[in-house]
């Protein structure tokens, strides 16, 4: 009898060894899968995160924008380029330039409030955005503060080459209610800073109809080589504004060296339609208005030239025929053309170029 009983706890005792080797087993196991999770999570946020200045890179700032715009649905958004930054690297050097680099972010981190989100999106553009709402008195109040503290903290007496900074300005929900769309608008803001003088700030509300249009960042005096070896690397700053000869040239170079890659080209014809007895400053105004449109909608990279008195041509790049239709129907959507009537034709980029002669009028696909 005392035998049995004995065995009876020593079994029961041997159950437990095990099952506390199974709950080591598992904890141990628990805690190495966080230590993975956290390890992920420290990867992602270096992924995120701009390694020289410590800010949010490129990556890590569009869905915290987003995000807030979601909740808040008003906000400013600001982006900051260096003027005179290159004469600096040429100067004086690269790591002078990292150093000029550094000095702005901490300088930006000191003028900005807490709840902003900053960002170096890469190069020397840097972006800001404050959530919530302000009137306008205070964005540009806010926008001189930037200006005069960044300028001071850059001044270096014994540099001949002095930096400052432009600014373009955006705000929502006027101007967007996504990142991408107030990044668009601030940064045509931007360039018309650039081209008035650098050194001071511009609301993208401020800017006429024209402007907008004009101030793509285009950069009408790069050569077809520039362009041509901006596309090749994929290193776009902007989208293209250019001449149809130029059009053609860059029509051309997709042709011969890009297709190979296997990178999908769609090329798109608008034509005015109904125009035939129309006043000749009504055609002109509705093809602006068709110009802001398509520029107004086209992203880094994509090329646009105007064809003929009542058409205008887009190169929609790394695009396939679905994606090109989207973009499409969203140049078309736009305000600036409930009153006129646009036609379209889309053709893939291949082997030959389309067989459109100026003048004609594409049919509605």
């Amino acid at each position: 009898m005392y035998t049995t009983i004995q065995s009876e706890k020593t079994d029961n005792e041997q159950q437990l060894i095990e099952l506390e080797k199974m709950k080591t087993n598992l904890e141990h196991q628990l805690r190495e899968m966080e230590q993975t999770v956290e390890k992920q999570q420290e990867m992602i946020a270096m992924a995120r995160c701009d390694p020289l200045t410590g800010l949010r890179n490129r990556q890590g700032i569009p869905e915290l924008v987003n995000a807030s715009l979601r909740t808040q649905c008003e906000g400013n958004f600001f982006i900051m380029d260096m003027d005179n930054f290159k004469s600096v690297n040429d100067t004086y050097g690269h790591m002078e330039g990292d150093r000029v680099l550094v000095k702005f972010a901490k300088a930006l981190k000191g003028a900005v409030e807490p709840k902003d989100i900053i960002a170096r999106l890469g190069g020397d553009e840097f972006v800001v955005f404050s959530p919530g709402h302000f009137d306008k008195y205070e964005v540009k109040a806010k926008a001189k503060r930037l200006i005069r503290q960044i300028e001071h903290s850059l001044a270096t007496p014994k540099r001949l080459v002095q930096v400052t900074v432009s600014i373009g300005i955006s705000s929502a929900p006027h101007d967007g209610m996504t990142y991408e769309a107030l990044y668009e608008a601030a940064d045509k803001a931007l360039y018309s800073v650039k081209n008035d003088g650098k050194n001071g700030y511009c609301f993208f509300d401020e800017l006429t109809e024209t402007m907008r249009v004009r101030t793509v960042h285009s950069r009408p005096n790069s050569t077809l080589t520039e362009i041509t070896g901006r596309l090749s690397e994929r290193h776009m700053e902007g989208s293209l504004e250019v001449s149809y000869s130029h059009f053609m040239g860059i029509y051309r170079f997709m042709e011969r060296n890009l297709i190979r890659s296997h990178r999908e080209v769609q090329c798109v014809l608008f034509t005015l339609a109904d125009y035939t007895d129309a006043d000749e400053q009504v055609i002109q105004q509705q093809l602006e208005q068709l110009q802001y449109a398509i520029v107004s909608s086209l992203r880094k990279g994509d090329v646009t030239a105007k064809y003929s008195a009542t058409q205008i041509l887009v190169l929609l790049i790394d695009v396939n025929r679905e994606s090109a239709d989207m973009v499409v129907k969203r140049i078309l959507s736009k305000r600036c053309l409930n009153m006129i009537n646009v036609l379209y034709d889309i053709q893939q980029l291949d082997a030959a170029p389309p067989e459109w002669q100026s003048g004609q009028t594409a049919g509605d696909s």
